[in-house]
């Protein structure tokens, strides 16, 4: 019988943002808020490609509170920090594109500062990247941005 490695040595369940200086470390998302950012990004995609987004299933609690629910308690690091709404709403959005989809999507959208073009795929490599693209469960934690945020809390 196979025996696997243990997943707390390679899965990292935390995404890090360096804001003004400081290092703002997302927790993983409860089952909750991660099936909530699913349906939003599948409606979403459903949208851009001309069909009806079906939202009927979601409230608007659950949609007003988005942004704190994907931040967690770094939500409240940031009111307390003083940081502008156009940083939080750039950290809101690059941590549900890490929920809903993966860190390479959220990376993408973070480092262009919030360029809405850096959420689509690139259409020259889009066939091939669909094919490879790794999920955030599958990383083999060798990339330095994890590896780094490891063990860094707020």
């Amino acid at each position: 019988m196979a025996k696997l490695k243990a997943l707390d040595a390679f899965l990292d369940t935390t995404l890090t943002l360096p804001i003004g200086g400081k290092e703002y470390t997302i927790p993983a998302p409860s089952a909750e808020t991660g099936l909530l950012c699913q349906r939003l990004m599948q409606a979403g995609v459903a949208a851009a490609n001309g069909k009806q987004a079906d939202l009927a299933d979601l409230d608007d609690g659950e949609e007003l509170d988005l942004y704190q629910r994907c931040l967690g308690p770094v939500h409240g690091e940031l009111l307390a920090d003083k940081v502008s709404w156009p940083v939080i709403k750039l950290a809101g959005v690059t941590a549900f594109l890490w929920i809903a989809a993966d860190l390479d999507t959220a990376t993408r959208y973070w480092e262009s500062g919030g360029s809405p073009e850096a959420q689509a795929p690139d259409p020259a490599t889009s066939s091939a990247a669909a094919s490879t693209t790794k999920s955030r469960g599958s990383t083999s934690g060798t990339n330095p941005r994890q590896k780094a945020s490891r063990g860094k809390a707020s």
